[in-house]
């Protein structure tokens, strides 16, 4: 059983890119988030293979398939675990549709099948731009009370302060220390 004092000082851990892209190879199914056409954000569960560093995805003739070929800029989260954490892998990139039937055969999307039984015809690959990832220790969980504190300038700089975070944005956050 693992103590209070042991708990307390486990802290997520940033993945090196290597890392991450073992880990988004051992999964199928991620989140592809993508700017709709309405303009705002939007996020979809795809299943998925990595070929050499692309993410390929089969896509039937939707709302999504037309969103990411109006705006290509697109992003993927694929979250796992194992005995002693779970994990998470952002990669943010360019999608855009295959044309190529050489390639196409080259990566064997003709033998990747669906998670639906929606037919996919087409293929999206996302070259990724950046690659990120955190692993999270398992331990027991405690929630902490909750407060309806509104967010201003001063909480977040303390908050920041507290955490000792770096000034540039990461793309998850971290569980509270139960300190």
């Amino acid at each position: 059983m693992t103590s209070d004092k042991t708990v307390r000082h486990t802290h997520p851990a940033d993945l090196d890119e290597a890392q991450c892209w073992d880990l988004l190879g051992s999964a199928e199914l991620c989140r592809l988030a993508f700017l709709g056409e309405d303009d705002h954000p939007d996020i979809r569960p795809v299943n998925y293979f990595v070929v050499k560093r692309e993410i390929y995805i089969r896509t039937a003739f939707d709302s999504k398939f037309l969103a990411v070929a109006a705006n290509s800029h697109v992003a993927l989260e694929v979250d796992g675990e194992d005995d002693a954490s779970y994990w998470s892998v952002v990669v943010r990139g360019e999608a855009a549709q295959v044309t190529s039937e050489g390639e196409l055969h080259r990566v064997g999307a003709q033998h990747f099948e669906s998670w639906t039984a929606t037919p996919k015809q087409f293929v999206l690959k996302v070259s990724s731009e950046s690659v990120t990832g955190r692993r999270f220790p398992k331990f027991p969980r405690f929630s902490p009370p909750v407060y309806a504190v509104p967010l201003t300038a001063g909480a977040t700089a303390e908050h920041r302060e507290q955490r000792a975070e770096r000034p540039s944005p990461i793309p998850h956050f971290e569980p509270s220390s139960p300190d």
